[in-house]
């Protein structure tokens, strides 16, 4: 007999979102969480929420100029540092009540406590010096920030994304290093409220997950804000001094050295697995992360199971969020949802970038016949009515079918955008069916409708 019908490591968004379904499904559930504190994970806490926030603030500032030119008169374009972080701060603890009134309603119990694992249907809590069991168990502990192989993180001086919520003023110069989607997320924060800002990406572009096309217009908007965006670059040497950082950068050409007032770390995230003792039951891993069949569960035993940031998917928060669901729907012995599926790759930077399905890359590698149009929206009338007419929608589809495989967007509300991409592709849409719809005017939806013709 077992205390729980399902274990659940981690309160995180695979974590909660597992245990809130299966709860409601009728199993008995506990989650294990450090604290409460931590409750939501990284991406309520330190990731995904307080960071749109702190991005939503700053593109206010910086359309100021925009503002001025519709009429609206202000006398400051400042920003108060510690009343974001508060506003911020309030924003996390309302969603987090949310999260822990949706357990409580699904009947989870909720252990705070380091889990550790005794055997394959046991766990010991550490700090309470106990162990409880489960028929099944879901490790979803999630991630923590990637150290820099020479730069180590320093009070306030080199930093990750977690010390920006925490800084108490905006540098006058940073250097990011990593030019993925969070290093350029602040870089866009930086930059909004006046920061010199740096970036040194090691691959050849930066966001190197999206479009070529896509890369390099966000390369040409942020020169155009001033950014200095280094490629191929890596960071050799570094020292700390009175006035920041003094960073030497290999550019492949030439070497440089500067002095910056702060350095941000941002080269990705790794599997929080270490602690776990997965040793103790045999789980197979490589390099921290956990190795799972087509069901999700660990290959040594069929009742564990890993969703999130332990796994080598994207470590993105709505990825985390199906693979629950497919775990739960597992568990429950429902319908098991498709391993086989597309999701959004969402930068919240300015422009906001966004992609989904087949890239030009893949479809080439696949041998695919595809056609792609673009479509910018400088003719858009709500993109000009907002502010801000940069950027474009790029639809790949098949040559013959019209059916849509992939689209990226560069511009104006580009993360909301995207899923109208999403739900063309999942109902097996092509072009020609877009023809057939209304979309309001002005609205930037309807640019999807002139990429047509």
């Amino acid at each position: 007999m077992y205390d729980f019908d399902v274990m659940v490591i981690g309160a995180g968004p695979a974590g909660y979102e597992v245990a809130s379904l299966l709860g409601t499904g009728g199993k008995s559930v506990c989650i294990i969480e450090k604290g409460e504190t931590t409750v939501g994970g990284t991406c309520l806490n330190e990731g995904c929420v307080p960071a749109k926030n702190f991005l939503e603030t700053s593109a206010y500032i910086k359309k100021e100029a925009y503002f001025r030119s519709c009429g609206v008169n202000h006398t400051a374009s400042t920003l108060d540092m510690m009343t974001l972080q508060a506003s911020t701060h309030c924003l996390i603890q309302d969603l987090k009540i949310g999260l822990l009134n949706k357990l409580k309603k699904s009947k989870v119990t909720i252990e705070y406590d380091t889990a550790t694992f005794i055997d394959n249907h046991a766990i010991k809590l550490e700090d309470q010096n106990r162990h409880i069991t489960a028929k099944d168990i879901v490790i979803a502990s999630g991630s923590s920030h990637r150290d820099h192989p020479l730069l180590k993180l320093q009070d306030e001086t080199i930093i990750s994304s977690r010390e920006v919520f925490k800084l108490k003023d905006i540098p006058k110069s940073i250097l990011i290093i990593g030019g993925g989607a969070i290093g350029c997320e602040f870089a866009s924060f930086f930059n909004a409220l006046g920061s010199s800002v740096h970036i040194s990406e090691f691959a050849s572009r930066l966001v190197a997950n999206e479009d070529d096309d896509v890369s390099r217009a966000l390369k040409r908007e942020f020169e155009k804000k001033d950014i200095t965006i280094d490629l191929n670059a890596n960071v050799t040497n570094y020292h700390v001094n009175e006035n920041g950082v003094e960073v030497t950068v290999d550019k492949g050409k030439k070497v440089e050295t500067q002095t910056f007032e702060k350095v941000l770390i941002s080269i990705g995230r790794i599997p929080n697995t270490s602690a776990l003792q997965l040793e103790q039951v045999n789980i197979e891993q490589d390099r921290g992360y956990i190795e799972v069949n087509d069901n999700l569960q660990c290959l040594n035993h069929n009742n564990i199971y890993a969703i999130g940031d332990v796994l080598k998917t994207p470590a993105l928060a709505h990825v985390a969020y199906y693979e629950a669901k497919r775990v739960a729907q597992h568990i429950l012995g429902k319908e098991t949802f498709s391993g086989d599926y597309i999701f959004p790759w969402v930068t919240f930077c300015t422009p906001q970038i966004a992609s989904i399905g087949k890239s030009e890359k893949v479809l080439k590698e696949n041998g695919i016949k595809f056609k792609n149009k673009k479509l910018f929206f400088k003719t858009n009338a709500k993109a000009k009515i907002k502010g801000d007419d940069s950027g474009f929608i790029k639809v790949l589809y098949d040559e013959e079918t019209s059916l849509i495989l992939g689209a990226s967007i560069i511009g104006n509300d580009a993360t909301e955008l995207i899923h109208q991409f999403l739900i063309a592709i999942n109902a097996n849409l092509g072009l020609n069916d877009l023809e057939k719809m209304i979309f309001a005017h002005p609205t930037l939806s309807e640019s999807s409708l002139d990429l047509i013709g």
